[in-house]
């Protein structure tokens, strides 16, 4: 049978920050020091390719602003809200999408020449009555036109519906999970061949409860009691939002905030989507058993994109704070297998978003990881054993860094981290 090809819509993130890399010129020396090593990487200059267009050339007149009433009772809605572009109407031309946390959503059609018209009403996409966050263009029924998903900090999330000529139908009863659990970022592929367009939904967290505690509640002795010999649990008025781990790689044992639990979903081909756990034996860990927990990571962005170059779209997660991020291999039949710490010996700490590309011209895809550090993550795939460093040299990016690290069939990395 004859399946027309998913249609994906381009989405973007106000967190996503790009890197570059030079290509063709010989690498610069390693230099060792104590513990790890490092080297410049070589960035080719040029004139920049972008000219800036104002709102009165395009019609584009759109600013996402935030109270400072709204962020006091919740600082979660200081996060930004996402974009999207896509030709929803069918002329050829890619239209935008822009989330806005207090008020009304906007789609501006594209009238060609950087022209563009307000179509929000008439396309029923505002959403005003919601605090806005990730979206994404994507035909999720198979009518060939592009579909709106709309995630929001507190709900409810909903898949707005096209027909064809850019008016849209809002719907709440897909199988895509209404509540609001802080959901950043929404990603679509088929991930097990049947011609369907899957979705992995990632959620951060609706509200923090920094904003309800004063600074000494947050205390260790406050929070924690002793249960046992060496046994340790959050006191139970807050056990809802913190727990304990066990982290040798920070110390040991420790308390942290709870995220919440990212969503998968299986298309059944006319839009509606079945939830899958996270704790289902599609998703692996590296012991090669179902994960015993679902994750409470504070994700900020996902992608289901093929990273080892097998033609099947892979998961890759970014997260918040300490939490790792992950890499999940597909083996073609939507069974995703955690990729162990050989493959990522080092990864960002509070990683804000990232994208893929392939940044220096080898058909081989990168990972470009934005996070609030001082290094820059630089990498090439090979066979070896990975070897990581950590740059001492710093330069300024806007106050940003960038990682990129190329992924093989290999699933192994050979990081080199300089300073960009």
């Amino acid at each position: 049978m004859n399946r027309r090809a998913p249609v994906v819509g381009v989405w973007l993130l106000a967190w996503i920050v790009a890197g570059c890399t030079g290509a063709g010129s010989k690498p610069a020396e390693w230099h060792q020091e104590a513990g790890y090593r490092w080297r410049e990487l070589s960035v080719r200059r040029g004139s920049p390719g972008f000219t800036r267009m104002a709102a009165k050339e395009t019609g584009i007149n759109f600013q996402n602003f935030v109270s400072d009433s709204a962020l006091l009772g919740n600082r979660i809605l200081g996060q930004g809200a996402g974009v999207a572009l896509g030709d929803v109407d069918g002329d050829g031309l890619p239209d935008i999408f822009l989330g806005r946390t207090e008020g009304c959503s906007a789609l501006y059609k594209n009238l060609g020449n950087w022209h563009f018209q307000d179509i929000t009403q008439s396309a029923g996409v505002g959403a005003c009555d919601r605090n806005t966050t990730g979206v994404t263009f994507a035909d999720v029924d198979g009518d060939g036109s592009l579909d709106l998903v709309l995630l929001s900090t507190k709900g409810p999330n909903s898949i707005f519906l096209n027909d064809g000529k850019g008016h849209f139908t809002e719907h709440r009863d897909l199988g895509l999970s209404t509540l609001g659990r802080g959901g950043t970022s929404v990603t679509l592929s088929d991930v097990d061949g049947d011609g369907r367009l899957d979705m992995y939904v990632a959620n951060y967290k609706p509200y923090t409860i920094d904003d309800s505690l004063p600074p000494q509640q947050h205390a260790f002795n406050q929070m924690v009691k002793q249960v046992g010999p060496k046994k340790y649990a959050v006191v139970p008025e807050y056990a809802r939002d913190y727990k304990i781990v066990m982290r040798p790689d920070m110390g040991g044992l420790r308390m942290t905030q709870r995220g919440a639990i990212d969503e998968f979903y299986l298309n059944d081909g006319h839009g509606h989507f079945t939830s899958v756990p996270l704790t289902s034996d599609r998703f692996i860990d590296t012991t090669g058993k179902p994960m015993a927990e679902a994750g409470e990571s504070f994700t900020l962005d996902a992608k289901l994109v093929d990273l080892n170059g097998d033609g099947i779209p892979d998961l890759y997660v970014t997260n918040d704070f300490e939490d790792l991020d992950q890499l999940w291999f597909n083996d073609g039949k939507g069974h995703f297998h955690l990729a162990g710490w050989p493959v990522q010996r080092q990864t960002s700490n509070s990683a804000m978003g990232f994208d893929v590309g392939d940044i220096n011209g080898d058909g081989i895809p990168d990972l470009g990881v934005g996070c609030p550090g001082v290094g820059t993550y630089a990498g090439t795939a090979s066979g070896r054993s990975p070897s990581c460093s950590r740059s001492s040299r710093r330069r300024s990016c806007h106050s940003r860094v960038s990682g990129i690290c190329a992924a093989r069939r290999s699933a192994c990395l050979n990081c080199e981290i300089a300073s960009w």
